[in-house]
């Protein structure tokens, strides 16, 4: 179930101005408690006259004296049943995990006795012991406005020892209970009782769990589905079914709290109960007796998990928000679906993409450029179209007005006018950034408020980030935060990260700085690198570095698409375009292997070293030993031996040496 969906459903169809003043607060309390902002509460509180009396600024006054009064969400459903009709939808199809094994569970009760008097006995046996008082009510009023029975008075205590006695003498209820009014039936407190207060309880052990808002079929299906520690349930002889599940509380606080979650879980999923019941004095339903000739009925005693603590282990194993296990030929069946492209042959929606760059490179303006294309519905670098959608930008290094001037320019130099600029949704956190796991629930709540978002940009990624970056606990805790938001809100997540200082790593997937699970983690890695063109090149794009642009690499490494091969590029600042002319073509990355060779003219080129390689080896070749004669390699070549050696080395998938004879390596 949706939980806030159908919450903001319930406050929907609830009318503010039906509520008391303590309603009105016990439902800010409960919105507060969910997690939700004081917005929600201000919003729907609006339709109430008595709000405006009470001033523009009385909903966030109130909701900062909130501190956890025990309201939850069942208060909010409660109210809206109550006041509004209103019903939730109820999908009963175990979707959950949850089985409906109740008529297995019932068939197999044994002992609960046919006679009113024994099933009195079974009912007292289980929930009391021999020296606990028990408190119980009989005389009953009819009360015209609600058009219904309530009991008459506090009631009669009696040690549990002497009532089993008296039934199990005389084999009849009014023997041990008195007369009883059978229009209205009885009421008994399930907990252990010297009275009618809850002060007077002497032991925490149970709380009732019923619900007027189902039929009686889905509530037994619901209760005994729900492994809940029921001690026993017992047909209301009305409209719902007496569950007294077993809370084995310490103390009236603990009672308290362990209520207070167990009504807010049961209205989680769909069964609402009354917040009255979290009393540990009320009144339930007296198995064994008659009520307006229906019997308050027995029907199972001690199913469910054997106690509170065994319920709380069950619930981890089933309430985990983790996913169903499918088989694969059930998934063949009705076979997941991918998510659609946001950019097309990059990156897919609900997916990770990082752009690793070194300083200056320009990864925030390559970063705004992709916004600006996802919310125009525009090809990125003008190769990648793009879904179109709305992003959120979360600005957390430059200041505001900066950051509007950035989009504006882009704008400009793309020559576009700002037709769709309502997608963009920048998000300023410049001085309130805080580490992801606790910003991710905030993001998530925002999102819900704004979107939907095809794309969550975060610039850059060294402001949220928990712990040191190089240790891949704190980055695997920083990721999976990161995994929520897209899990959450479907959208891309898209952020931006530095190199490490020093010359550039080879591989593009090391290029990040800190860990590799950075790298290892996103679905998607954009690398921009500096180039490093040679004098020949440089002669050519004089005109370009004069003019401040700065040569390029845009590498990919993509786990659901094949391999793009790397794009040169210019930045000219807020730009980056693709070099169409091919200038750059042939310059390497600063720093790589090919630059280092490039800036020293004694030593030979990785290209120059497999040219002397193919030529030796087609020269020397000896069919008979299907290969050349490494001396016969170092005669043709003019290179020591040694030389020969190491370039055979430098291409370990080409070539192999054995007993001085080298082969081509077979495919």
């Amino acid at each position: 179930m949706d939980d806030h969906r159908a919450l903001f459903e319930a406050l929907k169809a609830l009318d503010p101005s039906k509520l008391t003043y303590q309603e009105w607060i016990d439902v800010g309390m409960a919105l507060k408690a969910e997690g939700l902002p004081c917005s929600v509460w201000d919003d729907w509180s609006k339709n109430d006259t008595r709000y405006t009396d009470e001033g523009p600024d009385s909903c966030s006054a109130k909701w900062e004296t909130f501190q956890g009064q025990g309201k939850n969400i069942g208060t909010v459903f409660f109210y809206a049943e109550r006041y509004a009709g209103y019903k939730q939808s109820h999908d009963l199809d175990w979707d959950d995990g949850l089985e409906a094994t109740y008529e297995e569970t019932l068939v197999n009760q044994e002992g609960l006795g046919e006679k009113p008097y024994q099933m009195a006995a079974k009912f007292l046996e289980t929930l009391f012991e021999p020296d606990d008082p028990v408190s119980f009510v009989t005389t009953a009023q009819w009360d015209e406005k609600k058009e219904k029975w309530k009991p008459a008075a506090a009631g009669v205590v009696r040690p549990c020892s002497d009532i089993l006695k008296d039934l199990k003498k005389h084999r009849r209820i009014d023997a041990a209970f008195g007369t009883i009014n059978e229009k209205a039936g009885a009421w008994i407190r399930l907990n252990p009782t010297k009275g009618a207060k809850n002060g007077d309880v002497t032991r925490y052990a149970y709380a009732l769990a019923e619900s007027d808002n189902l039929t009686i079929e889905e509530q037994k299906k619901l209760l005994i589905g729900f492994k809940l520690p029921i001690a026993t349930l017992v047909e209301s002889g009305g409209k719902s079914v007496h569950a007294a599940v077993k809370i084995d509380a310490k103390d009236a606080a603990e009672y308290k709290q362990r209520t207070l979650f167990l009504f807010d879980w049961l209205a989680k999923h769909q069964f609402i109960v009354d917040e009255n019941n979290k009393n540990e004095a009320r009144l339930s339903r007296l198995a064994g007796v008659m009520r307006n000739g229906q019997m308050q009925k027995l029907i199972a005693t001690n199913i469910g998990c054997a106690s509170w603590l065994d319920w709380m282990d069950y619930l981890e194993g089933i309430d985990d928000d983790l996913p169903q296990i499918r088989s694969l030929e059930e998934q063949s069946k009705n076979p997941p679906k991918l998510s659609p492209e946001l950019i097309s042959g990059v990156l897919r929606e609900g997916c990770k993409m990082i752009i690793t760059g070194e300083s200056k490179a320009g990864k925030t303006c390559l970063s705004q450029n992709l916004a600006v294309c996802i919310a125009e519905g525009l090809p990125w670098l003008g190769m990648f179209p793009c879904a179109q959608g709305k992003v959120l930008y979360i600005n957390l290094e430059v200041e505001e007005a900066s950051l509007y001037k950035r989009f504006d320019s882009l704008y400009k130099a793309m020559d576009i006018k700002m037709k769709n600029g309502k997608n963009i949704m920048p998000w300023n956190l410049r001085g309130h950034a805080a580490p992801m796991s606790e910003l991710a629930p905030k993001i998530i709540r925002r999102c819900r408020n704004t979107g939907p978002y095809k794309a969550i940009i975060i610039d850059p990624l060294y402001k949220v980030q928990q712990g040191d970056e190089n240790s891949a606990e704190a980055i695997c805790n920083f990721c999976n935060a990161l995994d929520k938001i897209a899990h959450e809100t479907g959208a891309a997540i898209i952020y931006d990260h530095h190199h490490p200082k020093g010359e550039a790593r080879e591989n593009v997937i090391d290029r990040g700085s800190g860990s590799g699970v950075f790298s290892r983690d996103a679905d998607a890695i954009c690398d921009i690198s500096s180039l490093s063109p040679g004098k020949d090149i440089l002669e050519l794009i004089k005109t370009e570095m004069q003019n401040g642009e700065k040569p390029l690499q845009i590498s990919f490494v993509l786990r659901d698409f094949k391999d793009i091969e790397p794009i040169n590029i210019w930045f000219d600042f807020p730009l980056h375009f693709v070099d169409h002319a091919g200038f750059l073509n042939g310059a390497p990355v600063k720093g790589s292997r090919e630059d280092n060779l490039q800036k020293s003219p004694n030593r030979t080129s990785e290209n120059e070293r497999l040219k002397i390689l193919d030529e030796s080896f087609a020269a020397m070749y000896e069919e008979e030993i299907d290969g050349a004669r490494v001396t016969d390699m170092v005669d043709f070549s003019n290179k020591a031996r040694r030389t020969i050696y190491n370039y055979i080395k430098s291409f370990p998938e080409k070539y192999i040496l054995e007993d001085g004879i080298v082969k081509r390596r077979k495919p």
